[in-house]
């Protein structure tokens, strides 16, 4: 078919709000659009959409859901368009569900109407995969030989969707973590800011320096905006795990050397008072964008967020230790799933391959919430040199290459991660040990995991 052909996409958009965030939706009615495409958006070379080929690929409809901000509903669309406008004879009913997310899918599943394809981080779709709602896409990357280049790709992503030796999902991208930190308050210090060679022990001094309160205790400003929330991010540099595979887990590890050093380490941030307390959350509301805190860890999806600052100056910084091998930092991936009750289930791949190409790769880069798969994209300065970006940004792409998953691939994640922080908090309250706590969250974790393993 010609590609002048007009085509239609037909959308059911659920309105929503701000991204990884479920909220009461506004549906809106189906409403056929012809594709527009986007002047400004350089063609993808491997997409097959505007090399001169006549496109002779799967035709028909999908349905295809996701969630997000609307920024990240925008983009999603604009993928839509250009997918079919590169694609003849195909549409694409896009639904953005922002309440309730995996119900409002599960629910669809159930009922033997499950959208083709769908969006997730591997936690999201780790249930569907093992009880075979969702289909395998290695297929995928083994036509597609260029998605194992090193070079354009950042192939370490893909094993976060690995289930008993299939690919169930292609990645759109993934957000490691960093270290936010307030520009003003450490030269008001006199310090310098943090780089990749910085310690923990070392920002814990800057954490001090730049922590003020009154005669009575009460917190002006606090070093750091928490100290019990970031264990994770303390283990993985040190080298140590919480799981021996966070893709494929077996057994639980966190009993190490490593891991009393973190909680150690979480304990007398505790006791320094360079972390806020239960009392001082009362008396600091604002957070770190509003000038309360000097350092906060987070992903770098929040740059989007805290791009809006006009108060004071600020960067990012790896987390401390965090660049010396692969592991060191955690991260969060998204892609894109295709159900095993598609209809059409060659365009449903199709549509998540094109999604790792670069016209969709450059599209969902939009958002700024999320580093693109593709190496070319994501260094692209239209995406790293955003209005009121950091002086660092290029670091979301800089510090893929140490990351690793910080979502343990087993469906009794959140319950562990409870338990960790019930200990975590009993410590802090002088209730246990850091041995005590590290013994106990090995002990409970491990019990859960083992029932999961065994009901597999």
């Amino acid at each position: 078919m010609k590609k002048a052909l007009a085509l239609l996409l037909a959308v059911v958009m659920l309105l929503g709000m701000v991204a990884c965030n479920n909220s009461e939706t506004e549906t809106q009615d189906n409403t056929p659009t012809t594709p527009a495409g986007d002047d400004n958006t350089t063609p993808s070379d491997d997409s097959g959409s505007d090399s001169g080929e006549e496109y002779t690929g799967p035709t028909g409809e999908i349905t295809f859901v996701a969630w997000g901000s609307d920024a990240e509903i925008e983009c999603d669309l604009e993928a839509c368009e250009a997918f079919m406008a590169s694609h003849p004879g195909t549409t694409v009913h896009f639904e953005a569900l922002n309440d309730d997310y995996g119900t409002a899918v599960e629910t669809r599943f159930i009922g033997g109407q499950s959208p083709d394809v769908i969006y997730g981080h591997p936690q999201t779709l780790l249930s569907w995969m093992r009880e075979g709602m969702l289909m395998p896409l290695s297929d995928i990357y083994e036509e597609h030989e260029e998605l194992w280049d090193e070079e354009l790709y950042s192939t370490n992503l893909y094993d976060a969707y690995l289930y008993e030796g299939d690919y169930y999902a292609t990645p759109v991208g993934a957000c490691t973590t960093v270290l936010f930190y307030n520009k003003d308050m450490l030269d008001a210090a006199g310090l310098d800011y943090p780089t990749a060679d910085t310690t923990w022990e070392e920002l814990s001094e800057m954490a001090e320096a730049t922590t003020v309160r009154d005669a009575d205790g009460v917190p002006t400003t606090i070093g750091l905006s928490t100290a019990t929330g970031n264990w994770l991010n303390v283990l993985f540099s040190k080298g140590g795990k919480f799981l021996d595979d966070m893709n494929n887990p077996t057994e639980v590890v966190f009993e190490s050397p490593e891991a009393l050093e973190t909680l150690e380490w979480i304990k007398q941030a505790s006791d320094d008072g360079i972390a806020p307390s239960a009392d001082d959350g009362t008396y600091l509301t604002g957070g770190f964008a509003g000038g309360e805190y000097a350092f906060y860890m987070s992903g770098v999806y929040d740059i989007v967020w805290l791009s809006a600052i006009e108060d004071f100056e600020w960067d990012i910084a790896p987390l401390p230790e965090s660049m010396h091998q692969e592991g060191d930092t955690p991260v969060l991936y998204a892609g894109y799933a295709v159900s095993s009750q598609s209809e059409n289930p060659e365009l449903a791949k199709e549509f998540a391959y094109f999604m790792t190409t670069y016209e969709a790769q450059r599209i969902m880069a939009k958002t700024g919430l999320i580093t693109p798969l593709r190496k070319d994209v994501a260094m692209l300065d239209e995406v790293l040199d955003i209005p009121g970006g950091p002086e660092h940004h290029s670091l979301r792409v800089e510090t893929l290459p140490y990351s690793q998953n910080q979502q343990g691939q087993c469906l009794c994640w959140w319950e562990m991660t409870a338990v960790v922080d019930n200990y975590i908090y009993q410590m802090v309250d002088d209730q246990i040990t850091p041995e005590d706590a590290m013994h106990a969250i090995q002990t409970e974790c491990s019990e859960l995991l083992d029932a999961e393993l065994a009901n597999q």
